[in-house]
């Protein structure tokens, strides 16, 4: 386009086309058509937005309602009757006396004892606890995890040993009986199926069977044949224990006597003679001290002189001789 002729050359500052001018405008003044056409869009489609707009208020803290985190709960079996449930009332029932033999005390839990682990690593909750009465003088001798909802469910040993019986009966159903050693049994009953064997050593981890699915295990703990509550021995739902560790006795330092240091004896010096350099000592020896003149008293008074007493030696007696015998003269004869 040659200079001058363009829109905005010289002829467009000319009256004649002051249509062209005004064209710009146009565009100005759509502007604000379309900011009103967005904001009535955002108003239908998302809603007003108090945080874009400053002055808008806020709304008060009681409109607001903030979820609450729920506290873990232990899960909650579902109730059913036991004389609903495979075994009757009697399933898992024992006698139990009123002061049984107890075990050390390092086998509880509370006392930080490791024996035992949970043979379940997911069920349902807890059907029926250790000692509910089941009637005819009976008690729960165990505790059952129930199952319900729950397939493939691997039921584990609870201790290390041996399996010393595996069968079926109307308490127990389908069960295991592991010996854990130092008096201690353990019984897993109303299975699925059994994966072990009499005589088989078990740990831990070792599988013995899988649970019924929608069933329960009876889960039981025995101390020289007479069952115990397995919550002394184990974490049950609910019945969790906190084990405390025992303080231990401090133990006295004796107290240490300090051992006086021997005194050393000092060595005596050696007294040098006048013009002699003492013993392993250098230099020249110390001059012999000056004597000192004594003043002369006057002349010495006489001591008398003490003339001692003669001692007298007494005269020795003469012992007399004794008289010689004079013959007896003989008689003469007439």
């Amino acid at each position: 386009m040659p200079p001058g002729k363009g829109f905005y050359g010289r002829e467009s500052r000319g009256g004649k086309s002051s249509e062209r001018r005004m064209a710009p405008l146009y565009l100005l003044a759509a502007l604000p058509v379309l900011g009103i056409v967005a904001w009535l869009g955002m108003m239908f489609l998302g809603g007003s937005n108090p945080a874009a707009d400053p002055g808008a208020e806020a709304p008060p803290e009681s409109d607001v309602q903030t979820e609450q985190p729920k506290p873990t709960q232990p899960p909650i079996a579902p109730t059913r009757n036991p004389a609903n449930r495979a075994g009757g009332t009697h399933e898992g029932t024992a006698e139990l006396p009123a002061n049984p033999l107890k075990p050390d005390i390092k086998e509880y839990l509370i006392a930080g004892g490791k024996r035992f682990e949970l043979p379940l690593t997911a069920h349902a909750g807890v059907e029926d606890d250790f000692g509910t009465d089941r009637g005819e003088g009976l008690k729960h001798a165990g505790v059952d995890f129930s199952l319900v909802g729950l397939t493939n469910v691997i039921v584990e040993s609870a201790c290390a040993g041996t399996v010393i019986e595996t069968g079926t009966d109307d308490g127990y159903g389908l069960h295991v009986i592991v010996d854990c050693g130092a008096g201690f049994t353990t019984v897993y009953g109303w299975l699925q199926t059994t994966r072990v064997a009499q005589g088989n050593l078990v740990s831990k981890s070792t599988v013995v069977g899988m649970g019924e699915p929608d069933g329960f295990l009876h889960f039981e703990i025995r101390y020289n044949g007479l069952p115990v509550d397995p919550a002394d021995f184990v974490q049950i739902p609910g019945r969790e224990v906190i084990p405390w560790t025992p303080t231990p006795t401090p133990t006295q330092t004796p107290t240490v006597t300090p051992t006086k240091e021997p005194t050393g004896t000092p060595t005596p010096k050696a007294t040098a003679k006048p013009g002699q350099t003492p013993s392993g000592s250098g230099g020249t020896a110390p001059p012999p001290p000056t004597p000192t003149a004594t003043p002369t008293m006057g002349p010495p008074t006489a001591t008398p002189t003490i003339t001692p007493t003669p001692t007298r030696t007494p005269t020795p007696t003469r012992t007399p001789v004794p008289p010689k015998n004079t013959p007896t003269p003989l008689p003469r004869s007439q």
